[in-house]
């Protein structure tokens, strides 16, 4: 959504990405739409950067993004001609007007949509989703859950009474971002009520204040239990599958005795299982994920495995796999892997050389062997999953190349960069982001280096290590393709 003077921030989210979600449900015994060759429909897309970004990645595939707000739409059309994806195609119209015309998907996006919504109109996207996804199609549908979102819920509630009368958005902005500013100093660290308020409230302010303008200012936020979600969507052939993010996924996979008991009350129902987690954790937010009929399957199967792409980001601490002590690894994340098992440690210094590109978990792996082991590092953030690679380049080549909806961005000013990792980059550097529309393959390195020099202002020989260096991490970055 826009404002007509405060735009919201168009980004990539990975978790809604088709490959990562297909991903989560062929571990659990779902047959998967190939990506490449698949039709995606995201509601309440935007600007549409997140399917743009899908769309430049896969040419093979179909995109549609549906939003109601206009000026967003006009805003994607532009941006999808500038970068040619001529693969994606946007429409402003309400989401109830996605009928027959439109055709099948096998994955549906609504992200950021539900709880932002009257009643009617969750229960109308619940209706589209249900009409138009194919058989063995995936919907990723997120929300603000109860009773986590309950504080944010609070917050909000003052936010809006401080800003009432106030009709700028830019002074509706500054009154929240300055209540919250002195609601942070007042609230205690000791009482547990206020503490709990205070760090809620320190998170939305973390937030972009364009963020924190349409979310926390918006006219209307509806939270919801997970159960309440999935029964408005059962009465559409629609069966909840599992959260997009896998570590909300482990009990599955991995059941622990302190979760024994919802488990038994449960009765086998993994939606009220985790509804009763929610309870137990205070959930806030929720990537849900629905298909059609059937409860999930979560077998630690290493053919689940075979056929999907891992990577992960690692440093080797103890470059020998087979020594004695045991190969340490360590993420980025801060996480620390110790193993004396060849296997596992042969597999992680093929993840950590291999990185930023993704592996193959195919049949030269002894997956046997390590399914387990893959199955916890997926779930605990690790190591990451996809049904298919990312189509970006590691070591550009001779004339190097950034994707075109980056160069796009980039050539507008913006400092946040799509890259085809399906994240977001920030480059501060105004000379730096000037540059990217450069790298657009039409000039050999030597030529680059020149204009490096010219917009930096330093000598060729400065210019091209500097250049090197910008392009390898570009590369890491997932900013350079072919």
């Amino acid at each position: 959504m826009t404002n007509a003077t405060i735009r919201y921030p168009s980004q990539v989210y990975g978790q809604t990405h088709p490959a990562a979600i297909g991903a989560l449900a062929a571990l659990l015994g779902r047959k998967v739409p190939p990506f490449g060759a698949s039709r995606v429909l995201e509601i309440g897309c935007g600007e549409g950067v997140n399917l743009m970004a899908m769309a430049i990645a896969a040419p093979g595939a179909e995109f549609v993004g549906v939003d109601i707000d206009g000026p967003a739409i006009a805003n994607a059309r532009a941006t999808a001609a500038q970068c040619g994806a001529g693969n994606a195609a946007f429409h402003a119209l309400d989401l109830s007007d996605i009928g027959g015309a439109f055709g099948d998907f096998d994955f549906i996006i609504a992200h950021g949509v539900y709880a932002w919504t009257p009643d009617a109109v969750r229960t109308a996207l619940m209706r589209a989703i249900g009409e138009r996804l194919t058989p063995h199609g995936l919907a990723f549908v997120s929300f603000n859950a109860l009773p986590g979102a309950r504080l944010r819920q609070a917050v909000r509630d003052m936010l809006v009474t401080v800003t009432d009368g106030a009709d700028d958005p830019a002074e509706r902005l500054e009154i929240a971002r300055a209540f919250l500013a002195e609601q942070i100093e007042s609230w205690s660290d000791t009482d547990a009520d206020e503490s709990a308020l205070k760090s809620v409230a320190k998170g939305i302010l973390r937030k972009a204040p364009e963020v924190l303008f349409h979310d926390e200012l918006a006219p209307g936020y509806a939270p919801e239990m997970l159960s309440q979600v999935i029964a408005r969507a059962r009465p559409f052939g629609l069966a909840y599958l599992c959260d997009a993010e896998p570590n909300v996924s482990a009990e599955a996979f991995f059941p622990t005795e302190p979760f024994a008991s919802l488990r038994a009350r449960s009765g086998g129902d993994w939606g009220r299982f985790e509804q009763l987690a929610d309870f137990r954790n205070l959930r806030p937010f929720r990537n849900a994920i629905f298909a059609r009929g059937g409860a999930p399957d979560p077998r630690r199967e290493a053919a689940r495995l075979r056929g999907l792409w891992a990577s992960a980001d690692l440093r080797i601490e103890n470059a020998d796999p087979n020594a004695p002590e045991g190969a340490l690894f360590v993420s980025s994340g801060g996480a620390k892997l110790r193993t004396n098992n060849p296997a596992l440690a042969g597999l992680l210094t093929r993840l950590s050389e291999t990185f930023p590109l993704a592996l193959p978990l195919d049949a030269a792996l002894e997956l046997d062997a390590l399914a387990d082991h893959l199955y916890q590092l997926f779930v605990t953030h690790v190591v990451r999953l996809a049904t298919v690679p990312q189509p970006f380049v590691d070591r550009p080549g001779d004339r190097p190349k950034a994707n075109a909806l980056a160069r796009v961005q980039a050539g507008r000013g913006e400092m946040q960069l799509a890259t085809l990792r399906h994240a977001m980059i920030r480059i501060d550097e105004p000379r730096m982001l000037a540059f990217v529309p450069l790298i657009d393959g039409s000039r050999t390195r030597v030529e680059l280096v020149q204009e490096f020099a010219r917009l930096f202002a330093i000598a060729q020989n400065e210019a091209e290590w500097r250049l090197d260096e910008s392009l390898a991490e570009l590369g890491r970055r997932g900013l350079m393709v072919e």
